[in-house]
């Protein structure tokens, strides 16, 4: 997934030890598409827990972000989840 950080407005924060990125994608139609990285700094490599866009469109940029971190968090929380339930 590309960023444009002169076009694509974003915003990354740090949530249980993971870097989540939300990106607003601008399209010629004046909406906005979210898309979501999320890295994993507690390795020294920051693998790549989540990398993808959503289908949903926003007008305005921050409703996208708002909704990338968003599910960010719940991709995270789910992904805990399972570590302590295998551990």
């Amino acid at each position: 997934m590309s960023l444009n950080p002169l076009l694509d407005p974003f915003v990354e924060t740090g949530y249980l030890g993971y870097s989540l990125r939300g990106i607003a994608h601008r399209r010629p139609d004046a909406t906005y598409q979210p898309s979501l990285q999320i890295r994993n700094y507690r390795c020294s490599f920051g693998g790549r827990l989540y990398d993808g866009k959503f289908r949903d469109l926003f007008f305005d940029p921050e409703s996208a972000i708002e909704h990338a971190l968003g599910k960010g968090r719940q991709i995270v929380d789910d992904h805990v989840e399972r570590r302590i339930r295998n551990s």
